[in-house]
């Protein structure tokens, strides 16, 4: 079935429809929130545009994703989830409103770093709290269908509020105003949410007093290093885990060097950085359509080759010839490439995990796929200059993209299997 089609089924029931719209509103805020930052961090006139202070950005946006985000499932066992939302939500906006008012008024400083790092602290919170709740609002037997879709549409509401924000962002001359213009227009998304999580009746969302367990941090580490023991034991899931990490690390590095491209070499700044942004998510999306269709035909393993295949020849294209318009050609190869092979890696992991593990693998999978982002920033910082240009650093990441082709061929087992729609998407 077609994913119209089944996100009609879905929205016929009155409550999912009510949590549909609290989603595209929560991450289409978080997608203007983090494009605001960006800018804020690697664009405006106060920023350093250094390698070291882009890797610093990328510790502030990435690290509540990999160190809150494992302890979050159990609170969320302890505490009402609209009361979480809400709470969450309206704390998000009194500390953007703080963030607006500190660079109106005094500039980029410190500060700006730790309200921002606890705003993004509180976007795991959010996303566990929907993730949970949506037993509530669904059919037991259309559970299956909504978690197969949601991930996708939310990544792409994400995606689209991420773009629309540097696209509004460019309305405002550089400067001040516009950072505080982008964070205005999360904070209307962020208090639309609030205004719809409150059309549930408290209680709705869960948990029932009966279901209240307690939790402690030493019990979540505890499972978590459970976790990592499990996954060292799977030897499938562990290379796609592999895989997926030093996929990660790669392009994360091209990111870093992008942004430093737009701002120092190129010197137009956001405007290079939107388009090359919107021309990676429109490989996104057509590797969402493209890769359930190839997959069915010749398996996971020999797409995750030819995609890899695909990014290297995009860091070729670079390497020889650096231009805006070989930056966007690759730009576009690279998300096509990188989302395709992420969909395949995540259907290798789900068949190959045991149902008893598969909790505890994507616990480490959501660790591991932000480190190496964070991992990516400390490599631009020790091999990239300030014009964001390293021919032989590019070079050896095409390599490692060549090696990755070779893990898919030959370390993976292709298998014909219907990946439609993706069940764990997210944008890379």
């Amino acid at each position: 079935m077609s994913l119209r089609h089944d996100l009609g089924t879905l929205l016929r029931l009155p409550d999912f429809r009510r949590f549909f719209a609290i989603r595209l509103l929560c991450q289409s805020g978080d997608g203007m929130f983090q494009a605001a930052l960006a800018t804020l961090f690697f664009f405006s006139p106060q920023s350093q545009g250094t390698p070291e202070s882009i890797a610093l950005a990328l510790v502030v946006l990435l690290s509540p994703f990999t160190v809150i985000g494992p302890f979050v499932g159990g609170f969320l066992d302890r505490w009402p989830r609209r009361t979480t939302m809400v709470v969450s939500d309206a704390i998000r906006v009194t500390l953007t409103l703080a963030i607006i008012t500190i660079i109106l008024t005094i500039g980029m400083n410190p500060a700006v770093y730790a309200l921002a790092l606890a705003a993004l602290s509180l976007n795991r919170f959010l996303l566990a709290a929907l993730g949970a709740s949506l037993p509530r609002v669904v059919e037991r037997d259309e559970l299956l269908l909504a978690n197969a879709i949601l991930p996708t549409i939310g990544a792409a509401a994400t995606g689209l509020g991420a773009v629309t924000g540097l696209g509004v962002g460019l309305l405002f001359p550089e400067g001040q105003l516009r950072d505080a213009a982008m964070l205005g227009l999360a904070i209307l998304l962020f208090t639309g949410s609030i205004i719809v999580t409150l059309g549930f009746p408290r209680t709705r969302l869960g948990p029932e007093p009966h279901d209240i367990t307690t939790i402690t941090v030493w019990t979540t580490l505890r499972e978590l290093g459970a976790a990592l023991r499990t996954v060292r034991h799977l030897r499938t899931p562990a290379l796609a885990l592999g895989v997926m990490a030093a996929m990660r690390l790669a392009y994360g590095s091209i990111f870093v060097a992008s942004i430093l491209m737009s701002r120092n070499l190129f010197g137009r700044g956001l405007e290079l950085f939107g388009q090359i942004i919107a021309i990676t998510a429109v490989g996104f999306a057509i590797a969402i359509v493209l890769t359930p269709i190839i997959v069915r035909r010749i398996g996971e393993g020999r797409w995750v080759m030819i995609t890899m295949l695909t990014c290297a020849a995009a860091h070729i294209l670079v390497v020889v010839h650096l231009s805006v318009l070989t930056m966007l050609i690759a730009s576009f190869f690279l998300g096509l490439g990188t989302q395709g092979a992420k969909i395949a890696i995540d259907t290798i992991i789900q068949r190959e995990t045991p149902d008893e593990y598969l909790g505890r693998t994507f616990t480490v999978y959501d660790m591991a796929f932000n480190l190496a982002f964070m991992g990516a920033g400390g490599l631009g910082a020790l091999f990239l200059p300030l014009t964001g240009v390293n021919t032989v650093f590019f070079t050896m990441l095409g390599l490692v993209y060549l090696a990755l082709a070779l893990t898919g061929r030959y370390g993976f087992v292709s298998r014909v299997v219907d990946v439609s729609p993706p069940a764990r998407v997210t944008a890379t």
